[in-house]
C-alpha cells in the first residue's frame, strides 16, 4: 500500500519547476487539464500569475496528483494525508468536487481565516495593525517539543499564542500576536536547550490552525463544502474511495461526513502530524511499504521521511523528481516508452 501525501497553505510553488513539468510532460498535462474541465487552461494561468493563493496552491496539488494518476503505472492501494490545506486536497483526490470547486473552497476558506481574525481584533480591541507571526521552533535536543510548549503555554498568562502545527518531536509551529511571542522568546530559550527559532512569513495576518481566534468559522466553511457537494451530487456518497489520515487526530477517515467534519475542525485547531506519523508506524506499519510525496515543494517529503524511516519515499514535485519516481515503477520497455513523449509540451507552452 501507499501513501500519497499533499501540502499545506505554507508551501510555495516554484514557477519554473511547474513550467519545466508543463514543457516536458505536455502531452499527459494537457489531457490532466482537458479532465479537469473547460476552465481548467484559465485556471492554470491564474496560478502561474498567482502562485501564492491558496487557492493556485491546492489546485496547483491537484494537479500534480492528477498528473501522477494519469502516468501512474503499477497502480496501488493508496491512503491519502494532506497537511492542513493538503487535507481538502485529499478530498479532491476523492472526486468529491471539481479543480475549479477546491481553488475556491481554498479560498474561502483563507477569507473566512482573515475574517475572523480581523472580528477578533475588533472585538478585543486590538488595533488592527497589530499583526499575527508564526514562529517555527526546533530542537534536536527535545523529547516532544510540541508537549514541552504546550506545558509551557499552559503555565504563562499569554492569550493569543497557540502551537498551529506539531510537526514531529522536534519541530512545531507556534502563532500569536507579536508582543505576546516576544514576550515569550526568552522563556522559551531558558526551558527548552538547543532552542532555534524561525519567524515564517504570513502575508494574511492569520493566526492558523487558532482555536481562539478561528472556532466560529467552522459552521461557515461546513455549509460552503457541503452546498458544492449537493451542486456536484456527491453530497450522497458514504465511504471515500481513497481513506485520509486525519490531521486533527491522526485516525483514519473511511467514510465522506467524518473526513469532511476532521478537516473543518482542523481548520481551527492545531495540525497533529505527529498523531498521523503514530498511525502510519504503527496501525498501518504491516500495510505500508512507500510514499509519494505530491508538490508542490518537498517540506511534506521531508517529514515523511525523517520521521517513518520504514517507508521507501518519493517526491513528486519536480521534474527531476517526477521522472526518478516513474522511473523506479517501470519496466524496461515502458521507460522507452515514457522518454519518447517528452517533446509533446509545445502546444501548452505556448499557451504560457
Amino acid at each position: 500500500m501507499r501513501l500519497v501525501t499533499f501540502p499545506g497553505q505554507g508551501t510555495p510553488i516554484s514557477i519554473p519547476m511547474l513550467k519545466s513539468v508543463i514543457r516536458n510532460k505536455g502531452k499527459e498535462f494537457q489531457t490532466v487539464l482537458d479532465n479537469c474541465g473547460e476552465k481548467s487552461n484559465d485556471l492554470l494561468q491564474f496560478i502561474l500569475k498567482n502562485p501564492s493563493s491558496p487557492g493556485s496552491i491546492a489546485a496547483c496539488s491537484n494537479l500534480y496528483y492528477q498528473l501522477y494518476k494519469t502516468t501512474e503505472t503499477r497502480p496501488k492501494k493508496s491512503v491519502l494525508l494532506g497537511h492542513s490545506l493538503g487535507e481538502l486536497v485529499c478530498l479532491s483526490a476523492n472526486n468529491l468536487f471539481s479543480l475549479k470547486d477546491l481553488f475556491d473552497i481554498a479560498n474561502y476558506r483563507n477569507e473566512l481565516m482573515v475574517q475572523y481574525t480581523e472580528n477578533y481584533l475588533h472585538a478585543h480591541r486590538i488595533s488592527r495593525s497589530s499583526l499575527f507571526e508564526m514562529w517555527a521552533l526546533s530542537s534536536p535536543r527535545a523529547r516532544n517539543l510540541p508537549e514541552e510548549v504546550t506545558q509551557l503555554l499552559s503555565a504563562l498568562p499569554i492569550g493569543t499564542v497557540s502551537i498551529a502545527n506539531a510537526n514531529s518531536i522536534k519541530q512545531c509551529v507556534v502563532t500569536g500576536l507579536v508582543e505576546d511571542l516576544e514576550s515569550l522568546r526568552t522563556e522559551l530559550h531558558l526551558k527548552i536547550p538547543l532552542l532555534r527559532i524561525t519567524e515564517l512569513t504570513n502575508p494574511f495576518n492569520i493566526p492558523f490552525h487558532n482555536s481562539t481566534v478561528l472556532r466560529p468559522l467552522q459552521e461557515r466553511l461546513y455549509d460552503y463544502i457541503w452546498q458544492i457537494l449537493k451542486r456536484n451530487n456527491t453530497h450522497t456518497l458514504t465511504e471515500l474511495d481513497y481513506p485520509i489520515i486525519a490531521n486533527l487526530d491522526g485516525r483514519i477517515s473511511f467514510l465522506v461526513r467524518h473526513a469532511l467534519e476532521r478537516f473543518v475542525k482542523c481548520s481551527s485547531n492545531t495540525v497533529q502530524f505527529t498523531m498521523c506519523y503514530d498511525t502510519i508506524n504503527n496501525d498501518l506499519a504491516k500495510d505500508l511499504d512507500e510514499a509519494v510525496c505530491i508538490g508542490p515543494g518537498n517540506v511534506i517529503y521531508n517529514l515523511i521521511r525523517r520521521n517513518c524511516p520504514h517507508l521507501k519515499t518519493y517526491e513528486y514535485s519536480s521534474l527531476t523528481t517526477i521522472e526518478k519516481f516513474h522511473d523506479a515503477h517501470v519496466n524496461d520497455n515502458e521507460k522507452s516508452s515514457f522518454k519518447k513523449q517528452v517533446d509533446d509540451g509545445n502546444e501548452i507552452e505556448n499557451k504560457i
